[in-house]
């Protein structure tokens, strides 16, 4: 094997390995976890209740359906933490099988990638999905004023960030 194949068969590995790691960082850095969290956290804090002036319904209904995405979270992560430790493994295992074999699966690499990008699309849709519930609880007003929160919010975590 000459040099030149063995460095291209080296950058590919490495930009397989780049992508997939990015992939996740991407969906966490887009509407991840805390993202969702803190918004729950928001808008079930006594601060959130009175800046939105929620009534009780509201409230009612808006732990209702924070409770069911953590629910579904929970359900597709799974409970668990040795299996979810078991399947992190296994899917290092093949990702080196992958990555030291003599000739590189592209097919095998596209299932890997596969694997997680649709994980990842599944806790998206739960996110997205809670996000349409919270704002067919709140009425225009309380979803302007919202919006606006946001907005302030996204600004002050962008400036921490830098």
């Amino acid at each position: 094997m000459t040099k030149v194949n063995t460095l291209s068969k080296l950058v590919l590995i490495c930009g397989l390995a780049t992508a997939t790691l990015g992939a996740g960082s991407v969906l966490a850095k887009g509407d991840g976890h805390k993202q969702g969290h803190s918004q729950a956290r928001f808008l079930l804090s006594n601060r959130g209740v009175e800046k939105l002036s929620l009534t009780d319904e509201q409230q009612t209904k808006l732990k209702a359906i924070f409770e069911a995405q953590k629910t579904q979270m929970k359900a597709l992560r799974g409970d668990d933490k040795e299996a979810r430790k078991a399947m992190r493994e296994a899917h290092k295992a093949k990702m080196d099988a992958l990555l030291s074999a003599a000739t590189f699966d592209e097919n095998a690499a596209k299932e890997l990638l596969n694997e997680r990008r649709e994980k990842g699309e599944q806790f998206g849709l739960i996110k997205l999905k809670t996000q349409h519930q919270v704002m067919q609880v709140l009425n225009a007003e309380q979803k302007e004023k919202f919006a606006k929160m946001q907005k302030r919010m996204n600004k002050k975590h962008r400036k921490q960030k830098d």
